[in-house]
């Protein structure tokens, strides 16, 4: 009959309507993953390229990530074989942890390849994981000299619990071993934990208040130093067609008034700048040369704004001080 009106549309399939659902979905967060790796440069905040060899903690071989700082300045980290940080040259191995392998700065950047050496740092890492990861590579690749970093920001507080202990490693990523057995860490094992979108909010969730790292009391400080000395005189006799140096790196905030007022690492009365740390690392190495920059270090700019790491200007004094006076 005329006039009548038109009968209604069958409604789509529900197949139909959760595969639209899905597909709108799926390309809002495509979108959403496009702007975030945009906004942050397409680099993490943190290293994503751990894995565990026989129980240790070391760096993937021949890997590329792109990583970001506080500044949100980007930079590559390139590790070669062995997963020791590209340039990968010279008859000299530097072992440590972070501040060795050069975070927040290029691989150029980082001191090790200012002065001509083998770059083995690993975040994380200890003075008993930085031996260890010594007697694994010294076999391998028979340098003339190794340097055994001795990092004031760390290594008293790690003690002599290896990084497997004080770390959880997956999915790549380095971190507390409270995660283990929790979604948390299922999360940061699985291929999501590569989503920048997903990767940045769990960041973001998980984020609490940083703290700075209890400073060790004196006699705590002062049997830490002995046993480093022991483990530096058992690696030496193991190996003793190789030269055993020891470089001391002062926390950021050791190193002068103007940059403990500016460090993550402040405490009040500023503890760091009492020496006692540093006159006994001395005092138990009489046998061992032991290169120490703490005094070409006090520009507060010779760290990085809002972290502890060195700084390009920072690396550039350590390079210096490893090369010894008068070296180009």
């Amino acid at each position: 009959m005329s006039g009548s009106p038109p009968p209604p549309l069958p409604p789509f399939p529900l197949s139909v309507r959760f595969a639209f659902a899905a597909g709108l979905l799926v390309a809002v967060l495509a979108v959403c993953e496009v702007a975030v790796r945009v906004i942050d440069g397409n680099a993490f905040p943190q290293l994503d390229s751990f894995e565990l060899r026989e129980g240790q903690v070391r760096l993937a071989a021949d890997t590329t990530v792109r990583l970001r700082r506080a500044d949100g300045k980007t930079y590559a980290l390139n590790t070669g074989a062995y997963g020791l940080r590209l340039p990968d040259a010279g008859d000299t191995l530097v072992i440590g942890d972070s501040q060795v392998l050069g975070l927040g700065v290029a691989d150029e950047d980082a001191f090790p390849a200012l002065a001509g050496m083998r770059n083995a740092g690993v975040p994380g890492h200890g003075v008993v994981d930085a031996l260890e990861h010594a007697r694994e590579l010294v076999p391998k690749l028979s340098p003339k000299r190794v340097i055994v970093c001795l990092n004031q920001a760390n290594d008293w507080a790690d003690g002599l619990r290896p990084a497997s202990e004080r770390y959880l490693v997956a999915g790549g990523w380095l971190g507390s071993p409270e995660r283990k057995g929790t979604l948390a860490a299922a999360f940061w094992a699985s291929p999501l934990s590569q989503v920048h979108l997903f990767a940045v909010a769990t960041m973001v969730f998980e984020a609490h208040p940083g703290k700075a790292p209890p400073v060790p009391d004196a006699a705590t400080t002062a049997a830490l130093t002995q046993s480093f000395a022991a483990l530096l005189r058992a690696f030496r006799a193991d190996f003793p067609s190789v030269t055993v140096d020891v470089l001391y790196l002062p926390a950021d905030a050791a190193t002068s008034e103007a940059r403990a007022a500016r460090s993550p690492l402040g405490f009040p009365g500023q503890p760091w700048l009492d020496p006692t740390l540093r006159d006994g690392v001395h005092a138990a190495l009489p046998d061992f040369t032991v290169i120490d920059p703490t005094d070409s270090l006090a520009d507060p700019a010779d760290f990085l704004d809002g972290d502890y790491h060195l700084s390009e200007a920072g690396h550039r004094q350590v390079a210096a001080a490893l090369r010894g006076p008068g070296a180009p």
